[in-house]
């Protein structure tokens, strides 16, 4: 059964404008009638621009959404100036009223808004120094962001784990009006349209130029990859994982190169890097890493003791590197800091949205034990400093599940995937000692209210 809901552009119209880079002079089609933006190629080039920079607001790329999952789970604890907001995240229980979930809601669905507007008039636009390739390549980068919003929506505030389910997201593929109401989708109506634009914007941006720092058609056929695996079409999720690391644009740095990963930026792992500057710096270092003498109520997000102690089971694993667990003050002990967002000065630390080694974890997750998978994993281990795994090391399943954990763990922590791991894999309760229920954040207060309790929250909360 469907559910209504009135869509959060009504928040957005009224409370929002272009969180735009400082070196970027553009007009947002947040910020004036799309008639007015998109009256030619240029106005379409400059809308691009503008969903580019809603990818970057603070609550959303900028910093807070892969943070604040992590937060969620295992990985990271709160700091902060004892933030209750902050706190109830790190303990595991948010509830509807809570900001931080509220404005991600609110900056993922103006990114949607954003693209909207751009697809609703980059077909129509004439102008004749915008050719049928750069049409197409707008068109498809625009389609594929709003596919991975919607996708990430459904990762922090539905049942992304069962496809039956009736706690999908809104799925906003026209431009809203601030009274208009959209409803919730099912599980499986959210992965079909999220599959549908990203199919689409595979073909559309075929044989364009892959560059990193934006929406690319390697890029697609990764967020593909992970879609499926998350939907639990394993055969999909491995072709397309498979297709990404054989076509070779992209590689593992080996183990005493892949910090780089982190000091430099667009490296041959990043497949969708987003990238900032000193003028438009993110909030990764500030809220993990702001200074060496940094005290624990100045950070936001600080590792957990509980992956000092994962890694030092896992002697000769060179990941252990991005942590540190010593060099703190002491209020922030026992716990620590991560080191991927290290650079105080510039604080132009880039998200990390989808890597290469993400591909072969994916690669050997959708295989499992019987189909190859351990080879995915060796190679990945083998490039971090890592002996090979044997079929005797891993004798079924349920320990092949484990070592894949353990590598996502060690690979991608505090970039945002650790909650919704434990979430589709129905390890929330067993891991976290919460409710499998709290596998995701609640819809916000504000839009229970603005649809006035046409909207039903998620179970448990």
């Amino acid at each position: 059964m469907k559910r209504s809901i009135k869509h959060i552009s009504v928040l957005l119209l009224a409370i929002m404008g272009l969180f735009s880079c400082q070196k970027l002079d553009v007009v947002s089609p947040n910020d004036v009638a799309s008639e007015d933006v998109f009256k030619n190629g240029d106005g379409l080039r400059s809308g691009l621009i503008g969903l580019y920079n809603t990818l970057q607001q603070r609550d959303y790329y900028g910093g807070y959404y892969p943070l604040m999952a992590d937060l969620n789970s295992d990985v990271a604890k709160a700091g902060g100036y004892d933030n209750p907001a902050l706190n109830e995240i790190g303990d595991h229980a948010i509830t509807p009223s809570n900001v931080f979930g509220e404005q991600m809601y609110i900056a993922m669905y103006k990114c949607i808004n954003t693209a909207n507007s751009i697809l609703a008039a980059v077909d129509e636009v004439e102008d004749p120094n915008l050719d049928d390739v750069e049409r197409g390549r707008i068109k498809g980068e625009a389609l594929a962001i709003r596919a991975m919003v919607h996708f990430d929506l459904l990762r922090m505030f539905g049942y992304h784990w069962d496809k039956n389910s009736e706690y999908g997201i809104p799925v906003v593929t026209t431009v809203q009006g601030p009274y208009d109401v959209v409803e919730r989708s099912t599980v499986g109506e959210t992965y079909t349209a999220i599959i549908q634009d990203l199919k689409e914007a595979e073909t559309l941006l075929d044989g364009i130029e892959v560059n990193q720092k934006y929406m690319n058609v390697l890029a697609v056929k990764g967020l593909l990859a992970r879609v499926y695996l998350y939907s639990k079409d394993n055969t999909n999720a491995f072709a397309y994982a498979k297709e990404v690391i054989d076509e070779g644009s992209f590689s593992l740095l080996d183990a005493d190169n892949f910090t780089t990963i982190y000091s430099g930026r667009l490296s041959s792992e990043s497949i969708f890097e987003l990238a900032f500057d000193a003028q438009n710096p993110s909030s990764f270092n500030g809220t993990t890493y702001a200074r060496e003498d940094a005290i624990r109520s100045e950070l936001l997000f600080i590792a957990s003791e509980g992956l000092k102690t994962f890694f030092e089971d896992r002697a000769g694993d060179k990941r252990a590197a991005l942590l540190d667990f010593e060099n703190n003050d002491v209020s922030i002990l026992p716990d620590g800091r991560t080191q991927k967002y290290r650079g105080e000065e510039a604080k132009d630390n880039p998200a990390y949205i989808l890597r290469i080694a993400e591909l072969y974890l994916i690669a050997a997750e959708a295989r499992g034990r019987a189909g190859g998978g351990l080879d995915y994993i060796n190679e990945l281990r083998a490039n971090r400093g890592l002996e090979d795994l044997t079929l005797a090391d891993v004798p079924n399943a349920t320990v092949f599940l484990q070592v894949l954990a353990d590598e996502r763990l060690a690979e991608l922590n505090f970039e945002g995937h650790r909650f919704f791991d434990l979430a589709r894999w129905g390890k929330i309760d067993e891991v976290l000692g919460v409710s499998d229920q709290k596998g995701v954040f609640p819809i916000p207060q504000r839009e229970l209210i603005a649809t006035q309790g046409k909207v039903v929250q998620n179970p448990g909360f």
